[in-house]
């Protein structure tokens, strides 16, 4: 029965990173204006009265780098990753499985360059990146 629980949940993290990717090549010519709107309800789903977020560190545009992904460790939770970044992410996908709410993000540059994170019960899993400077 382990097994079965242990093969499922890689499947799910697979499906996941899958469709992650997926969306991320579709939405390489995603205009600046809906990205601003996705962050903006990203923030208010965020934000709950048992957790405040902090105030990003204040940049001159949205633009995520390799200094920063190098930055952000595994354990950090997302609003800790925000802040380190200076804006948020776009929520790519989101289940609950057995009592663990799983939330993959990414921060896009205009250049194609990006980051993805992969949240568990708010807790930095994994990252990745393609093309950071």
């Amino acid at each position: 029965m382990k097994k079965w629980m242990i093969g499922c949940g890689a499947f799910v993290g697979l499906f996941l990173m899958l469709g992650a990717c997926a969306a991320l090549m579709s939405s390489v010519d995603t205009d600046k204006d809906n990205l601003q709107t996705d962050k903006k309800s990203i923030s208010e789903k965020v934000d709950t009265p048992a957790m405040s977020t902090p105030e990003p560190a204040v940049k001159e545009n949205d633009e995520v780098t390799m200094e920063e992904f190098k930055k952000i460790k595994n354990g950090m939770t997302y609003e800790e990753v925000v802040k380190i970044i200076g804006f948020e992410g776009t929520e790519m996908s989101s289940s609950e499985l057995g009592g663990i709410k799983t939330i993959m993000y990414s921060w896009q540059n205009d250049d194609g360059s990006n980051m993805n994170a992969m949240f568990q019960n708010n807790k930095l899993n994994t990252k990745a990146q393609f093309g950071l400077k």
